[in-house]
């Protein structure tokens, strides 16, 4: 009995989205166009001609279908952004090399240092410090394959 009771129950609910879905009024919407499926107290309505999914939602005022966000035409909407964007700061950077007499960057190359070497030219301070570091990274790496060399030692007299 309860079976029959939710076909009746799914039946009433279902028929005004099928009817939705067939569009009677408009004759040029194929009847076939749309698929509707389930889901919790609301139904999917699959697009067939454009593929988007919208879910279907009984509010006061009837069913209301609203769009589902596609995340693939989302990404791709982004990346047009970016792209459009990037295409903008190029010609930006373009003028303002142009406007202060440097020659203009090449895509994927990266723009020389002064001084013609194609070098980046460190202070007397940066060669200091980068120095320090190599000592401090010397260091630790010798204390710690010291450190290797002992526990391998005390191992193999272990194992023996």
């Amino acid at each position: 009995m309860k079976r029959i009771a939710f076909c009746l129950a799914f039946g009433f609910a279902v028929s005004p989205l099928v009817a939705l879905a067939q569009s009677g009024d408009r004759p040029d919407v194929d009847p076939d166009r749309y698929v509707l499926s389930p889901a919790g107290d609301s139904f999917l309505r699959l697009d067939r001609q454009s593929g988007r999914i919208a879910q279907c939602l009984k509010r006061e005022e009837g069913w209301r279908c609203v769009l589902v966000p596609d995340a693939q035409i989302v990404l791709e909407q982004e990346i047009a952004r970016l792209s459009d964007e990037v295409a903008s700061l190029r010609t930006e950077n373009r003028r303002l090399a142009e406007k202060a007499g440097e020659p203009a960057l090449e895509e994927g190359k990266p723009r020389a240092a002064p001084g013609g070497s194609g070098r980046h030219a460190l202070t007397p301070e940066e060669e200091q410090e980068i120095d320090r570091a190599m000592d401090f990274t010397e260091r630790a790496m010798r204390r710690f394959f010291g450190l290797m060399k002992t526990l391998r030692e005390e191992y193999d007299s272990f194992a023996r």
